[in-house]
């Protein structure tokens, strides 16, 4: 398992990363998942599928996201099992490659929760209730 420290200081050596908006829950909304599967063009990272094409993002809100996610306090403790969601999937996933590999920065909205996945393992936590609503929320908002 990764630690936040050494996760975000690899965040910080970012270049090039990109936003990409995930299809619809598999589970909550198998239907169109499907259906979207055969006509969205898409790609997997760390399991979940996702737009193929990134969002049109400013390198300032990917900085911001990834200073964000660098703050201790933006990190819970994972609570496990929720009841309030169907089970963790990624609306949206921060991705940049480099010499040691791909890096996936996966946020899924129902649950709340982050996770990465990169050379040095996964990390997987809560996001703590005001990084969530007044940051995240507001800089790529929920799509339907």
């Amino acid at each position: 398992m990764a630690s936040l420290k050494a996760v975000s200081a690899d965040l910080k050596k970012a270049h090039d990363a990109k936003i990409y908006h995930g299809l619809e829950h598999p589970q909550r909304n198998a239907e169109v998942y499907q259906q979207q599967l055969r006509t969205v063009p898409n790609r997997e990272f760390a399991g979940y599928r996702f737009n193929e094409k990134p969002e049109a993002v400013s390198p300032k809100l990917i900085h911001d996201l990834i200073a964000l996610y660098t703050h201790a306090d933006s990190h819970q403790a994972l609570a496990s099992p929720k009841t309030t969601c169907a089970g963790f999937h990624p609306d949206y996933a921060l991705v940049w490659s480099d010499a040691k590999g791909q890096r996936v920065l996966q946020i899924c909205y129902g649950c709340h929760e982050w996770k990465y996945f990169g050379p040095g393992g996964v990390l997987h936590t809560d996001i703590n209730e005001p990084a969530f609503y007044d940051s995240i929320t507001q800089w790529l908002p929920p799509k339907s």
